[in-house]
């Protein structure tokens, strides 16, 4: 196949996915913003003392204890190229090879070709929600993914970054470069596995496994840091919920990159 004739079909399995979210508020009791793990939690987030996966699990747990759960979530450690599906137990229930943002880091990203936007293929850690599945019936994106998206929401899709790039779970495109995306994922290897422009992909069959597990829309996806320095903590917000953010860039414009 020509360049000529390649490249649009490159640019088409790119284009994000935009869509608006809506946010739900749920308030903790008392018994859990006093409970010693969650301060042990909170004292222990610009330390290394207790792992990014060790503070998201143990706070699920927590939400659990309390009546809080919101069932089985998804964890993605971008340094092993891995998505898990855990309950709120702590149990790993699944594991799936993944391939993510080419750009090595925990930027926010930078979308890709929207208003003039910088391509920046991070895959940014913190905490999303599930807001949407699937695509838009007809759309260019129903063709590339078969309805096999989950789009998240969260701190990086708040207002001023929402023009620039939408993050998403999805099954490899339907298209040459979603079968390169699938090769990698099929050579026993994770060397070779940033290829995406930000969002996690994964073979089909192991997308239908991961999502037969989880709720869908509402389900929480914590994406861990890589870069060294860089971990989650989390901070009490206003509404009385807590939140995981990631400590390095969580101030920082995407517009820079």
């Amino acid at each position: 196949m020509k360049l000529n004739n390649l490249l649009p079909t490159l640019l088409l399995a790119a284009t994000p996915v935009f869509t608006t979210c809506s946010k739900k508020a749920s308030h903790y009791t008392p018994q859990l913003i006093n409970d010693p793990k969650l301060q042990t939690i909170l004292a222990d987030t610009f330390s290394t003392k207790m792992s990014d996966m060790a503070k998201v699990v143990e706070f699920n747990k927590l939400l659990k204890q309390y009546g809080k759960s919101n069932g089985n979530y998804i964890v993605i450690d971008k340094k092993h190229c891995k998505a898990m599906v855990i309950n709120p137990d702590g149990d790993i229930l699944q594991t799936h090879e993944v391939a993510l943002g080419k750009h090595i880091g925990d930027k926010r990203g930078g979308g890709y070709g929207v208003k003039g936007a910088k391509l920046a293929a991070y895959t940014p850690p913190g905490e999303f929600t599930i807001c949407k599945v699937g695509s838009n019936k007809g759309s260019s994106n129903e063709r590339l993914y078969d309805q096999r998206v989950l789009v998240l929401a969260g701190d990086h899709t708040q207002k001023a970054y929402q023009r620039s790039q939408v993050l998403a779970l999805h099954r490899v495109p339907r298209s040459p470069m979603g079968k390169l995306r699938e090769n990698v994922l099929k050579n026993k290897s994770i060397k070779d596995n940033r290829v995406s422009f930000g969002c996690v992909n994964f073979l089909v069959d192991s997308f239908d496994k991961m999502k037969s597990m989880i709720k869908g829309v509402s389900t929480k996806v914590y994406i861990l840091p890589e870069e060294k320095g860089n971990s989650l903590y989390l901070e009490k917000q206003s509404n009385g919920t807590f939140k995981f953010f990631q400590k390095k860039y969580r101030y920082e414009s995407q517009e820079k990159y």
